[in-house]
């Protein structure tokens, strides 16, 4: 109501006061033809239009200053702060053990005992299985029986040898005869060795696969798997693209679905070969299996840190636009005046960084302490006068 009563009374002040010019004066200068006094009374008439101009523009904006019924779009806003911002990259994996091992006999025979049962804990050095040795024992006693008669003849020839008695081939042959014999009672007792098989490390017995009585062959028939998962390897694949930016001590969150539960580590090995047919390079990260929750094989979802910023500005996806020339802006707001409650919008271009959980890096175009309109950022263009609702605070939405 106070805006139109204003409105009025100025278009009333206009209408007659020009009126009355026109009465009292425009028509005596149009006849008196007389150049000089028309633009004389041109420049008079400007001048009078110029200051009403200046002072409707002054009542208009005290008008819109003091007129708390006009209607203004609500926006919320939130001011800027740096904050430190990490990205990673999405792959999956699976789980191994360095210590996950299928034991095989190194010579051939005849399983006589397995000292061990599924899921038993042994050390290591512990015997697991044992070989039928007889053969073995009795070549080595025979082997024992010839290597007497061996020494004693080769010092009878020795001492021979010395007092320049006897010929030199008998003395060489009773030599090498001896020496034969004590290397064939060596290999014996390696081979003795040979039919136990012992554990390689501490571990857990997971699956006897062979049994008593069986004719194993070396290589070939497995007797026994051992495991340790007190610590599991993670494994994965990584486009070469990644290379530059994942080290040795990266950073790494790793999640396993099937029993719902996230892992923190690091990168412990980076490969230095680029697989051929994939174009992908190995990492590896060793996670502490206190529970033994994690097995071999299990998959694994993998989120390697690729890029970390410690103080940036970062904002919601969804606060940011692309316009008709294919730009990125964002909607800040700044005061209509210093004591105003009114805020003007502001279209403000600007060049985003990385992208990670909905928020996006502002490389450049928006500073701290900067506001901008988080609600009702779609109801808003360039210039437009609106009215906060509320702020919110800087924090993950």
């Amino acid at each position: 109501k106070m805006k139109k009563y204003i409105l009025q009374v100025i278009i009333i002040i206009l209408f007659f006061g020009c009126d009355n010019e026109k009465k009292l004066d425009l028509e005596s200068v149009k006849k008196s033809n007389d150049l000089e006094l028309i633009k004389q009374k041109k420049t008079e008439t400007s001048n009078k239009i110029n200051q009403l101009q200046k002072e409707l523009k002054s009542l208009n904006n005290l008008i819109f200053e003091l007129d708390e019924n006009q209607k203004f779009t609500l926006v919320s806003t939130k001011k800027l702060n740096l904050e430190s911002f990490k990205h990673y990259i999405e792959i999956q994996g699976s789980v191994d053990s360095d210590k996950n091992l299928i034991l095989y006999t190194e010579i051939p025979g005849i399983i006589k005992s397995i000292k061990v049962k599924e899921g038993e804990k042994v050390k290591k050095g512990t015997t697991l299985v044992e070989l039928s040795s007889t053969g073995i024992k009795a070549l080595l006693d025979q082997l024992n029986l010839k290597l007497k008669l061996a020494k004693t003849i080769y010092e009878r020839q020795l001492n021979l040898w010395n007092e320049k008695i006897g010929s030199e081939i008998q003395f060489l042959q009773a030599k090498t005869n001896f020496f034969s014999i004590e290397k064939e009672i060596i290999q014996a007792k390696d081979q003795l060795l040979k039919t136990k098989i012992i554990a390689p490390y501490d571990g857990v017995i997971d699956h006897l696969i062979a049994d008593t009585g069986s004719n194993v062959v070396p290589g070939i028939t497995p007797i026994l798997r051992i495991i340790n998962l007190d610590k599991v390897k993670v494994s994965a694949e990584i486009p070469e693209t990644h290379l530059p930016h994942i080290k040795k001590g990266s950073e790494l969150e790793i999640f396993f679905p099937i029993i719902s539960k996230k892992f923190k580590a690091k990168v412990s090995l980076v490969g230095n070969v680029i697989n051929p047919n994939n174009r992908n390079f190995r990492i590896e990260a060793i996670i502490e299996n206190n529970n033994y929750d994690l097995k071999p094989n299990m998959t694994a979802k993998i989120s390697v840190n690729d890029y970390y910023n410690p103080k940036t500005i970062l904002v919601n996806q969804k606060d940011v636009f692309e316009n008709s020339n294919n730009k990125y802006i964002v909607y800040r707001v700044k005061p209509y005046s210093d004591n105003s409650k009114k805020y003007i919008v502001v279209e403000t271009p600007v060049i985003l960084g990385r992208k990670a959980k909905n928020r996006v890096e502002i490389i450049d175009g928006l500073n701290p302490n900067d506001v901008i309109i988080e609600d009702g950022n779609r109801m808003v263009k360039n210039n437009q006068i609106v009215k906060i609702e509320y702020q919110m605070k800087n924090s993950n939405k």
